[in-house]
């Protein structure tokens, strides 16, 4: 897709913009990690997808030219950019969806804290994203609360990085 290059770009300067970010998190008194140290590894991880994701079209580009299929100079016309616009949303939907509520989840984080807002955001997000019928809800919930717990204990224990408690204390 012309729109991988477009999407890598754009996970790239994310990526590096969010690395530059967990650099200003405090340093742990006790232990080895800083608050920033998980977060830096999944926006470096994040920044190589987005540089593989951007070479990849920009090699199939050179590939296509190679043969002749340069591609065409398309007329500008908004009934063109309003489909094309549709077709996006149409094959992005979930990622689109998944994006609004990670950042739905971050502003909880601020106010709910790390356990709750996981709790709500991890089952809405794997039933939006899952199989949706009633075997699954199990499931679902299980994995919720396990892997809530787990990271919340791993952080706390291994890290020894104490997750948001949130403002609103229940």
């Amino acid at each position: 897709m012309k729109s991988d290059k477009t999407i890598g770009i754009i996970l790239i300067l994310f990526s590096v913009f969010m690395y530059l970010h967990a650099r200003t998190f405090p340093n742990v008194m006790y232990g080895t990690f800083g608050a920033g140290f998980f977060p830096k590894i999944l926006f470096a991880m994040l920044a190589v997808c987005g540089i593989v994701l951007a070479v990849g079209q920009y090699v199939q580009e050179r590939k296509a030219k190679k043969k002749g299929k340069a591609p065409e100079k398309a007329q500008f016309t908004w009934a063109k950019v309003s489909c094309r616009f549709r077709e996006i949303l149409k094959d992005y939907n979930f990622v689109i969806i998944g994006f609004c509520m990670f950042f739905c989840y971050v502003i909880l984080l601020d106010y709910l804290g790390y356990t709750i807002a996981t709790l709500v955001f991890m089952p809405m997000l794997m039933w939006i994203l899952g199989p949706r019928n009633l075997k699954a809800i199990p499931i679902i919930l299980i994995i919720s609360v396990g892997m809530t717990f787990f990271i919340y204990f791993g952080f706390l224990k291994l890290f020894h990085v104490f997750l948001p408690s949130g403002k609103l204390q229940f």
